[in-house]
């Protein structure tokens, strides 16, 4: 009982540490404010957790653990590169959407001011995994399609780009900003890049 209730504190102050680090970063999170946000006091917090870096080192394990699971899945039932680089994009963007420790690991990933660990890593996984993908894509398609015409780390870099940006005008609730609207960005995004939706793998 005692152990199980450690664990769901645990887990309560990781979530609120990653509302902080998705909304602010590493050097703007202060784990005061996560202290407020979980309804304990600093001392406690730093019973389970000896310092924000190790807050921060443990939400990147995490999500390095889920996107593995997430590649590995992918790599495994991915019928063709095209639905395999689809696929990948579309996991990015539904997991900053849906899984906020995620969503910090990926912003810890990209702030420079994350003291050396694993971020990282993670971003640049991510990175290589899309690049291959694309360029397997890319021998595929006709020469002159959009995708084809654009070296790899290019073609990452935009979709990734869009999920970032997708990612932060939700949070702020900006105007416009529905799942639908989500969606649509997508669709528009995948579709002049001629990764529209496959619905028939052929062996």
């Amino acid at each position: 009982m005692k152990q199980a209730r450690a664990m769901r504190t645990r887990d309560q102050v990781l979530d609120a540490a990653a509302e902080e680090f998705a909304l602010h970063g590493y050097a703007g999170t202060n784990l005061a404010t996560v202290a407020v946000r979980t309804g304990m006091t600093k001392g406690a917090l730093y019973g389970h957790f000896p310092s924000k870096k190790a807050l921060a080192d443990e939400l990147v394990s995490q999500s390095t653990e889920t996107w593995n699971t997430i590649g590995r899945s992918i790599a495994e039932t991915a019928c063709a590169p095209e639905t395999a680089l689809r696929a990948l994009v579309l996991a990015v963007s539904r997991q900053m959407k849906h899984d906020i420790r995620f969503r910090a690991a990926l912003r810890l990933a990209a702030d420079c001011t994350m003291p050396a660990g694993g971020a990282p890593d993670l971003l640049d996984r991510i990175r290589r995994e899309m690049a291959a993908a694309a360029r397997d894509t890319q021998q595929q398609q006709d020469p002159y399609s959009p995708l084809a015409t654009q070296p790899p780390d290019v073609v990452v870099h935009l979709l990734l780009t869009v999920a970032y940006g997708l990612s932060f005008a939700a949070e702020r609730g900006a105007p416009g900003r529905s799942p639908a609207t989500t969606d649509k960005v997508w669709e528009l995004l995948l579709t002049a890049l001629q990764l529209e939706e496959i619905s028939t793998c052929h062996n």
